[in-house]
């Protein structure tokens, strides 16, 4: 006859984003810009950083401007916004206050080429000044 020793049950959380109900380890941590706790089938990691959806946003105007979130230029701005507005209360508001407002430029940017090129225009002197900072 088998044995059976206690059943050891692992601490339960409720992810902040879907409201499940996980065990520890299927937490991915505390979102760094807002302290929601994510799970994480919910989380965006970025290295060892854990974000939750709303914090992990594009970069709205970059991305209309440049055609893709994968472009080279909206990386040095993602890096600004993560080590130099984000760990700072004002800049974390100056964060969020760009994603309420950003979403409808961008809608207006993706339409126009001209729009494209005076964005790009006005963002290659800061994203060449910020890499020069960066490497």
């Amino acid at each position: 006859m088998l044995r059976e020793g206690p059943i050891i049950s692992e601490p339960q959380y409720i992810c902040d984003v879907c409201g499940k109900k996980k065990p520890v380890s299927q937490m991915a941590g505390k979102c760094v810009k807002c302290g929601k706790y994510v799970c994480s089938q919910c989380a965006k990691l970025k290295g060892d950083k854990v974000y939750c959806p709303n914090c992990a946003g594009p970069c709205f105007i970059a991305t209309a401007a440049y055609g893709t979130p994968m472009a080279a230029e909206i990386d040095v701005l993602r890096k600004f916004r993560d080590d130099n507005l984000n760990p700072h209360l004002l800049g974390k508001h100056l964060v969020m206050v760009y994603y309420t407002l950003s979403p409808p430029l961008a809608n207006i940017i993706t339409r126009s080429k001209r729009m494209k090129a005076l964005v790009r225009a006005n963002l290659n002197p800061l994203i060449r000044a910020l890499k020069s900072k960066y490497h």
